[in-house]
């Protein structure tokens, strides 16, 4: 059944009719009773769809109107559904004002006041109906409507936002700002969700655009736009009136509960008068208006909506009004258990109910479609495939609305929210990004210091180039197409030294290492077909327990957590070991893929080893585990120092006899001592926590056993093995539902300051992590802390603590008891306290940078807003290493950055020795993307001994050299089409890297798109990047176009390179056939073919496709 069919059902159902019948009579005053669950919604809008009238739902509060709005979202897919919120904070703070909001109703009222035919939905709750806004002639006043194809002067338009004081950036990243590039005017407006772009010809406009902000490239087309200032904000110049003097007698109003909305609306106008009054006594001079001005009271609220059509739908309704009343209850509960769901499905057939399932996802269909199957039931229901808040049961109509997610006990998401997109003022800076002082490698020349962009005239020709400062001052001049040959310098050594143009030294050095590397290599592709080659156990398909736990998962899958369980399984079922990464950020869900793996081991009569770094997180993953199995026969043990010897020994015995499945545990579960009857999957977690030998050890016990290891930060010899493919990684990075990032700052230890960041964190009832590593005195630490916060409970934890000491401390932290936990960085590993969203972190540059990031993890896992402080003493006393580690931190703080974290710990301490146990090595010589290119060559140039099926998985980034182009035409980027250098930068590098992939015409439309018209000395610059294709493609080593000749440079090469020496016999071949003007000549190992009469770039373009096309044949 479709979603559509649902609402058609109901919109021709008695009742429904009933109330729409009573509407249409002109009665204004109803109730409606009786409705449970999304019947209430669908039942709402089964009455508006048999209408022509506007429809207001005022909710209870803003959580109801945000999942009302999406339950309509969902339902409805082509009316007009607006969200009103309330635009304060808190009234009369205009720095509290949410500038989202405030885009929201000025939408709204738009759409109200153009008079369109088009149905209209709004959603609202008290505090937004409370809140009056400014008049229709205010804001046409104040408001600029501008239509494509008409002429207003450039000058114009930005003398207009300055007066409306829009704030001038370079990229518009929230309401209320504009940039100017070009013939490009971008504004965001507080009329639009998106910003506008408006691209000039001169004085015309020539199209107007709304636009992504993150993106930055076009969402939709438009023939005209309203741009408007932020009218709320200037109260004197500024009239007000309410919601409803603005909508006509013909809007319908459904109150949840209008009494309630009553009572909020006097307390937020008793709560503003009381603020004006405050600011009366404060101030002789009253800039904000009086609060009758400004805002309704109840008084005002109820004599305003006497003269519309109002509905009460909700719990609590009038029943002196006219009361419809309908026969329904809510969908029973099955706990996961889905025998009972059966049962309950054969009660309601034997009473001939319709029984109708929501689905979220295919998944979900699939899945339990595979369960009735194994137990050989015919299921008599329908599938839905929309997603419902909560389902029904409907006596009236005799039908049954099942949700998956109330069946599996899941957690629901309500997806389609109202959301203003707004770019991250921090936003993080890609690693290979480069700015002025960077240091850089190039191929050519080793590393030198990137000083900026400069225009340079070679031969009379202006050429934009990077200027590169090396030793002694000596400069190279880069030209911007062969920005392949540079990257940025990313090293431990923040400082490199500088190499010296004219000698042998970087030569040496780049040699010496990719000899070295090749040796590497040559071992690492061994290693990899040794692993292929081992003997496994083949574990078989999914069972239909499996299928029930999977389902039985609280929350939706990420798409993320879906391909990595696949890919698990398809690893397990394989018949050589699986040795796979999973690498996903603190909260992602690793958890649950690891207990869905260890399941399949024991389905299969396996025992599975869960290796965890301390003995808290033994005792959390036991609990995990223990809760998420509970409906399973799954035997799960734990060992670590909280166990007695008594208890140990029995957890032995056990593990040999084969009466333990699952055994999770620190280091002490690879001691000699313990012997498995049949172990089947190794699982480490926080794999970083544990050293290379350990884990060697436990593969060496037992070489062919299926081991996952997870983590969120990756050691750099673990990446790198998972980055070049000896190791099998999967990544998630999809955030779980309603996740936000943390805030991470970096403050200095102020007493104060700490103060009010915990009083901020308990008077939202949430709990707080102080980490001080030092047991010595933690104590003393612990003391100052309750003295900040003197009416807070603090306890405190620590790894010198006995083992029951701490587990009850750690206990009544979770539970809540504790306001504040005093600890060291045990708590760093796996804990899950959803209630604790502040962490302060004393002393935080000696901790890796891995070990903050964990600590980080800790908080932040619910849908709350979280706080991480970095407590340091003053910036000048920390170390280079200790400033990157802060920096990092800082700049990686968005949701799924644990990946970036793990790349940028790589940079800074090195891969070494990818087969030992070393930690530095070549990289501080090369810099790591240097460092790559030549691992890169190295794997290139050995001879595998094994064969091509085993070594095929091995990745290589950089198989051919690309082809150098020197042009006598102005190839550049103009200053006047981007001002800004280092988004200058950044398109060269965008060019550089899309045409390389073959993308050109995608690539001008995103630039075009971006910042309007494409000027010559660009579009030239695309022709030299397709020139330089086909080079690479022919494995030229150069192309010159200059003077009226192409010239073709192939370089001597020590191995045979097939595919230079086609395109050399080629272009023999195509001389002789064409009878061009062709010369040939060897000088210094190269061969140089000029062509002559060749006029400029697209002649030369042209003669290179029909080179590299032609179906050459040899002529003897």
């Amino acid at each position: 059944m479709k979603d559509n069919d649902l609402l058609h059902l109901y919109k021709n159902d008695i009742g429904v009719l009933a109330v729409s019948s009573y509407l249409k009579q002109g009665n204004k005053n109803i109730s409606i009773k009786g409705l449970s669950g999304d019947l209430n919604i669908i039942t709402a809008l089964a009455v508006t769809k048999n209408d022509q009238e506007n429809h207001c739902f005022v909710l209870e509060d803003k959580k109801s109107a945000l999942i009302f709005y999406s339950s309509l979202s969902r339902l409805l897919k082509k009316e007009k559904i607006f969200f009103f919120p309330y635009s304060y904070r808190k009234a009369y703070d205009d720095e509290f004002i949410n500038n989202a909001n405030v885009v929201f109703r000025t939408e709204a009222i738009e759409a109200i006041t153009n008079k369109s035919k088009e149905k209209i939905y709004l959603i609202s709750y008290p505090e937004g109906v409370f809140e009056k806004t400014t008049n229709i002639q205010t804001k046409n006043k104040l408001s600029l409507l501008i239509k494509k194809g008409e002429t207003l002067e450039y000058s114009f338009l930005v003398n207009y936002l300055e007066e409306q004081n829009f704030e001038s950036v370079d990229f518009v990243k929230e309401p209320g700002q504009y940039s100017v590039r070009g013939n490009i005017i971008d504004v965001f407006s507080f009329t639009n969700k998106e910003p506008i772009r408006v691209e000039y010809e001169e004085n015309k406009i020539v199209r107007i655009k709304l636009f992504n902000v993150v993106s930055q490239l076009t969402v939709e087309e438009k023939t005209k736009v309203k741009i408007l200032a932020n009218t709320e904000k200037n109260q004197t110049q500024s009239s007000f009136v309410s919601l409803f003097s603005i909508l006509n007698e013909k809007w319908v109003f459904w109150f949840e509960n209008l009494s309630l909305s009553a009572n909020i609306i006097e307390e937020k106008f008793q709560e503003a008068s009381l603020i004006y009054s405050g600011l009366e006594k404060k101030s002789k001079i009253m800039i904000s208006q009086k609060p009758s001005v400004l805002f309704l009271s109840k008084k005002d609220f109820l004599d305003e909506i006497k003269s519309f059509k109002r509905i009460e739908f909700g719990r609590n309704v009038n029943l002196k009004n006219k009361t419809f009343s309908f026969s329904s209850s809510p969908q029973p509960s099955f706990n996961k258990n889905l025998s009972l769901l059966v049962d309950n499905f054969r009660s309601f057939e034997e009473k001939n109910y319709t029984l109708l399932i929501s689905f979220q996802s295919e998944e979900q269909v699939n899945r339990l479609r595979l369960y009735f199957e194994s137990i050989n039931y015919n299921s008599p229901h329908s599938a839905i495939m929309i997603p419902l808040g909560s389902g029904f049961v409907d006596h009236d109509n005799k039908r049954v609305v099942y949700t998956d997610h109330e069946i599996f006990n899941r957690y629901y998401k309500h997806t389609k929210q109202p959301v203003v997109l707004k770019k991250q003022k921090n936003p993080i800076k890609n690693k290979s990004e480069l700015e002025v002082g960077d240091f850089i490698v190039h191929i050519d020349h080793g590393i030198g210091r990137f000083v900026g962009l400069d225009k340079i005239k070679i031969n009379e020709t202006k050429q934009e180039v990077l200027r590169v400062v090396y030793k002694n001052n000596d400069t190279v001049y880069i030209n911007i197409n062969s920005l392949h040959k540079i990257s940025k310098y990313s090293g431990s050594n923040s400082s490199p030294t500088l190499h010296s143009l004219g000698n042998q030294e970087w030569e040496k050095k780049k040699t010496k290492i990719k000899s070295r590397l090749i040796d590497i290599a040559e071992d690492l592709i061994g290693l990899y077909a040794k692993r292929r080659q081992s003997p496994g156990f083949c574990f078989e398909k999914d069972s239909f327990m499996q299928i029930e736990l999977e389902s039985s998962f609280i929350y939706q899958d990420t798409p993320d957590q879906s391909k990595a369980t696949i890919e698990i399984k398809k690893d397990m079922e394989k018949s050589f070991p699986m040795d796979r990464l999973i690498c996903g950020d603190v909260g992602f869900g690793k958890t649950e893929v690891a207990i869905r793996a260890a399941f399949k081991a024991v389905a299969n009569n396996k025992q599975v080893l869960i290796l965890v770094p301390t003995t808290i997180l033994a005792l959390q993953h036991y609990k995990t585990f223990k809760k998420r199995l509970e409906l399973f026969p799954v035997t799960i043990e734990y060992l670590s120092r909280f166990r007695s010897t008594k208890e140990k020994n029995r957890v032995i015995k056990n593990c040999l006899k084969g009466d333990v499945d699952i055994l999770i545990g620190t280091h002490l579960v690879v001691n000699n001592k313990i012997k498995y009857k049949d172990l089947g999957l190794l699982i480490v977690d926080e794999e970083q926590k544990f050293g290379v030998s350990l884990k060697e050890k436990i593969k060496k016990q037992k070489n062919n056993l299926d081991t996952l290891t997870l983590t969120a930060t990756p050691i750099p010899r673990t990446l790198h093995f998972s980055l070049i493919g000896v190791r099998d990684i999967s990544i998630i990075k999809t955030a779980p539902t309603n996740r936000q990032p943390v805030h991470t700052e970096t403050i200095n230890f102020d007493k104060n300051k700490i103060r009010d960041i915990l009083k901020n964190e308990l008077m939202r009832f949430g709990q707080v992590f102080f980490v001080h590593n030092r047991v010595k005195d933690i104590y003393e630490v612990a003391n100052i802390v309750q003295l900040l916060v003197p009416n807070a409970k603090v306890g405190v934890a620590h790894g010198q603590q006995k083992g029951d000491e701490l587990e009850k401390t750690m206990l009544k932290f979770i539970e809540g008891y504790f306001d504040i936990l005093v600890s060291t960085n045990i708590i760093e590993s796996g804990l899950d306290i959803p209630n604790a969203n502040t962490i302060i972190i004393n002393k935080a540059h000696m901790f890796g940078l891995s070990d903050l990031h964990q600590m980080r993890g800790r908080v932040g896992r619910s849908n709350k807003k979280a706080f991480c402080y970095l407590v340091t003493p003053g910036v000048l006393t920390l170390s280079s290493d200790a400033k990157r580690r802060l920096v990092a931190l800082e700049e990686f703080s968005m949701l799924g950055d644990g990946i970036n974290i793990a790349l940028k710990d790589l940079d800074i301490r090195g891969a070494g020795n990818l087969l030992g146990g070393e930690q530095s090595g070549f990289i501080n010589d090369l810099g790591f993307e240097t460092y790559h290119k030549i691992l890169d060559e190295a794997l290139v140039e050995i001879e595998p001994k094994t064969s091509t099926q085993q070594t095929k998985n091995i990745k290589i980034f950089n198989k051919s050299n690309s082809c150098l182009v020197d042009v006598d035409t102005e190839v550049y980027i103009p200053k006047d089409y981007i001002k800004n250098s280092n988004e200058r930068l950044k398109m060269y590098d965008f060019i550089e890297k899309n045409t390389g992939n073959n993308l050109f015409s995608e690539t001008e439309n995103i630039i075009k798109d971006r910042f309007g018209k494409i000027p010559t000395n660009l579009k030239n610059l695309f022709i030299v990047m397709e020139i330089k294709n086909i080079g690479t493609q022919m494995a030229i080593d150069k192309i010159t176009n200059k003077r009226k000749k192409l010239i073709i440079t192939f370089n001597q090469t020590k191995q045979l390179n097939v595919v230079k020496n086609e395109s050399i016999q080629k272009i023999f071949n195509f001389a002789k056939k064409e009878n061009k003007n062709v010369s040939m000549k060897e000088r210094n190992k190269q061969l140089i073919i000029t062509f002559n009469s060749v006029f400029g770039l697209f002649e030369s373009l042209d003669l290179l496709k029909s080179l590299k096309n032609k179906d050459n044949i040899l002529v003897v």
